[in-house]
């Protein structure tokens, strides 16, 4: 009994190891946070959100100004009205940008990975150890420099979209799945916008 068990052990692990070994799949990783960093349309993202955090915060500052200038109900009420702006307006902004970036960057690596015949192409922060051939970052830069994203558009909702894809790493599937493979990263977000000034004290009363 002792001698069948370990016969049919062994054959299924000379079964393992043999579909291990026709296992032909063609995997890449790529460096999201480097995409957005180093590529043209990423760092035309950061000038733009800087210009508008600027913008808004000059406007907060000059309410600032007054309620300092004199302290009444109403300029306190304009002060607490402009940081309110300032801090809904550049989160919206912030994440309407990035998705903008997100949805194309989505489409370059889903194109790459299929123009070269890749299976999976996965995040670059979680994969323990890999070669270096096996990184596409450089390759998506150069790629995605050659798109126009316009900052001012909207992104499109997955709802739109025939296949909503997700932003998260995917996980390897199986050779017969490669038509549903999803790209592996996104963008890293930008940094967050400089705070609003400090609100002064409570206005007087009149």
């Amino acid at each position: 009994m002792k001698k069948l068990c370990a016969l049919l052990l062994l054959a299924a692990l000379v079964s393992v190891l043999a579909a291990c070994g026709n296992n032909t799949s063609k995997i890449a990783v790529v460096d999201g946070a480097k995409v957005f960093r180093e590529s043209k349309p990423g760092q035309e993202a950061m000038a733009y959100l800087r210009t508008k955090s600027t913008e808004l915060q000059a406007e907060a500052k000059a309410a600032q100004e007054k309620v300092q200038a004199k302290q009444t109900q109403e300029n306190a009420a304009a002060f607490q009205e402009a940081v309110t702006k300032y801090q809904t307006t550049m989160g919206a902004e912030q994440q309407r940008v990035v998705g903008l970036l997100q949805e194309q960057f989505n489409k370059i690596l889903e194109k790459y990975r299929k123009d070269n015949k890749v299976d999976v192409i996965l995040a670059k922060d979680v994969v323990l150890s890999y070669d270096e051939a096996a990184d596409i970052t450089n390759k998506i830069i150069e790629e995605i420099n050659k798109a126009s994203i316009d900052l001012n558009a909207k992104p499109v909702a997955p709802a739109d979209k025939a296949e909503a894809k997700p932003a998260g790493p995917a996980a390897p599937v199986a050779p017969a799945d490669k038509a549903a493979v999803k790209p592996a990263a996104a963008p890293a977000a930008p940094a967050a916008a400089a705070p609003a000034p400090a609100k002064p004290a409570e206005a007087k009363k009149p």
